[in-house]
């Protein structure tokens, strides 16, 4: 009898689909250009043009490769050069509507499409946390700080640790923060033109 109900067991666990292949795509890849790979449990994938994209996937741009990502809520994610983030959340009635992106490296360009009432929509890397509300904006992630720009909208940034209670909000196009390692944002300024448009470049996919 105990045989048989371990035979049963392995039966119903090969027939339940793993939480990948069960999980509903939550965007899709628009466009690339170069290198870019899906990153998630264990296994790495080059991404094309058309490519579902699911919650906790990481996708990583090598080299001069970029990434165009639409969530299935009209933000774009643009993954720029050697960029590198997660999908850490989605939001869904059981996170409170939150979109948590998880950003380790390079440059990536955001466009928030205009938030449910009551969702979130967040940015963190090792040094920063941002939300947002319906923003055009730029990360760049390195290991010596977060960068971030808006070219659009509102953008509340936020220091980790013990900065955490500090923060910076960014209202003026053209205005940007830096956030070292342990330390709270530094005042918004306008970030010189050479500076912006270098960073823009490498971000944006177009």
């Amino acid at each position: 009898m105990r045989l048989l109900h371990c035979a049963l067991a392995i039966m119903l666990l090969l027939a339940v689909p793993s939480l990948a292949e069960a999980a509903a795509p939550i965007g899709q890849v628009m466009a690339v250009k170069g290198s870019l790979f899906r990153e998630a449990a264990g296994k790495r994938e080059a991404l094309a043009a058309g490519a579902p994209i699911f919650a906790l996937d990481t996708i990583v741009a090598e080299g001069g490769g970029k990434g165009k990502i639409l969530l299935n809520d009209g933000s774009i994610v643009s993954v720029g050069e050697n960029g590198r983030v997660t999908i850490a959340e989605y939001q869904g009635a059981g996170n409170r509507l939150t979109t948590r992106l998880n950003a380790q490296a390079g440059s990536i360009r955001l466009f928030v499409h205009q938030l449910l009432p009551g969702a979130h929509f967040e940015v963190e890397t090792e040094t920063a946390v941002a939300a947002v509300r319906g923003t055009d904006w730029l990360v760049e992630v390195t290991p010596e700080q977060t960068s971030i720009a808006l070219l659009q909208g509102v953008v509340a940034v936020d220091g980790k640790g013990a900065a955490s209670s500090s923060g910076v909000v960014l209202q003026v196009p053209g205005d940007g923060t830096d956030i070292k390692r342990g330390a709270a944002p530094t005042a918004a300024k306008t970030w010189g033109a050479q500076r912006l448009a270098t960073t823009l470049a490498r971000a944006s996919f177009d």
